[in-house]
């Protein structure tokens, strides 16, 4: 009997501290601080030059923490001899010179905002720096990934304190511009029925946005970088590959900005990894030194070299993708679509060295 009382006294306390009132605990967190983001480059490339800012945005807000561009802004830029160089708004925070406008190597340039609000930033000098010429792009086959790895090799100069970044470009030319009317396929998949080929010549436009290929002279000044990855070309057919190359000159400060990003964005997210914190750039608030302003605002020399990898010299079967399944046209074949510029995306205009 009294195991029995001890029993029912447990689950009346139980039942009646599941049933009393709670005052939740709702800790104030404060709200995430929203910065202004600037970010450009001038470089030996024809023009337009361009130059973006944005409001980073919180990510609970609704945007999925997407930046809000920043419009009506005055923007220019000044060297160390006084010209001036303006920009124009051309829409959701885009900032852009005229097609003509080009840096020239040896000059420093300097970014100049007026926001809205008539606040006012500035960047630190950026030196334009020669780029050397790459000497040397070749390939190694990785049989167990099914991957070609694309590499190269150039000469430093004997100056120290360079710096490199790389980044590259496919060109996949197209002959559907437009694919619509998905059907769910037997397997659970699915494929496009209408396809409407390109009125003009067009390509789609792939490449890495997040990578960070960076490297410094600093252990090797005036001589040989060596086997410097480019990237990886997938094994999925015989036919050629198109890249495109870009090799960038880097200030010394222009390197330890891009190492700060390659350091955060490759962070596995372990108990190790650094916590993350905002990388500040080369751009300050005038009035308001405290204030974080996010981005850089840099000079390079750029030098561009297209590339064919040839995908027919491997011993081994390709990994292929299968392509759209167009259904065949029955009636008038549908109008052609236009090729619709995206910019880095999609292209009308024949990337250079295309000769395929």
């Amino acid at each position: 009997m009294r195991h029995y009382y001890i029993r029912f006294f447990c689950i009346l306390f139980i039942s009646l501290a599941a049933n009393s009132c709670i005052t939740p605990y709702n800790p104030d967190l404060g709200s995430a601080q929203t910065r202004i983001v600037i970010e450009g480059i001038i470089s030996t490339l024809p023009g337009p030059q361009k130059v973006r800012i944005t409001q980073s945005s919180v990510y609970t807000n609704g945007s999925e923490g997407t930046n809000i561009g920043i419009t009506g802004a005055h923007v220019y830029v000044t060297d160390d001899i006084g010209n001036r160089i303006d920009y124009m708004d051309i829409g959701t925070g885009n900032y852009e010179t005229d097609a003509f406008v080009q840096g020239i190597i040896g000059r420093s340039y300097q970014l100049h905002v007026i926001t809205p609000d008539d606040k006012e930033y500035i960047s630190e000098p950026d030196l334009l720096k020669p780029v050397p010429q790459i000497d040397n792009i070749y390939w190694e086959y990785n049989r167990e990934k099914k991957e070609i790895n694309v590499y190269l090799d150039l000469t430093d100069a004997p100056t120290p304190g360079d710096g490199y970044l790389w980044k590259w470009q496919h060109y996949e030319k197209l002959t559907y511009c437009k694919y619509s009317e998905v059907v769910a396929l037997p397997n659970g998949g699915s494929t496009w029925t209408l396809c409407r080929e390109c009125c003009t010549n067009c390509w789609d436009i792939i490449q890495c946005r997040s990578c960070v290929n960076i490297a410094s002279d600093q252990y090797v000044n005036g001589n040989k970088i060596k086997k410097q990855l480019i990237t990886s070309v997938p094994y999925s057919d015989y036919t050629p590959y198109y890249l495109l190359i870009e090799q960038r000159s880097l200030t010394s400060n222009a390197y330890a900005f891009w190492n700060s990003v390659k350091a955060q964005t490759s962070s596995t997210g372990g108990p190790f990894d650094a916590a993350p914190a905002p990388i500040v750039g080369n751009i300050k608030n005038i009035a308001d030194a405290k204030e974080k302003v996010l981005g850089f605002f840099g000079a390079s020399d750029i030098i561009q070299r297209p590339y064919w990898q040839e995908r027919n010299q491997i011993d081994d079967t390709p990994n292929p993708v299968q392509p759209p399944y167009c259904a065949p046209v029955t009636g008038p074949p549908p109008v052609c679509f236009e090729c619709i510029e995206g910019a880095g995306y999609r292209t009308s205009f024949q990337p250079p060295g295309w000769d395929r």
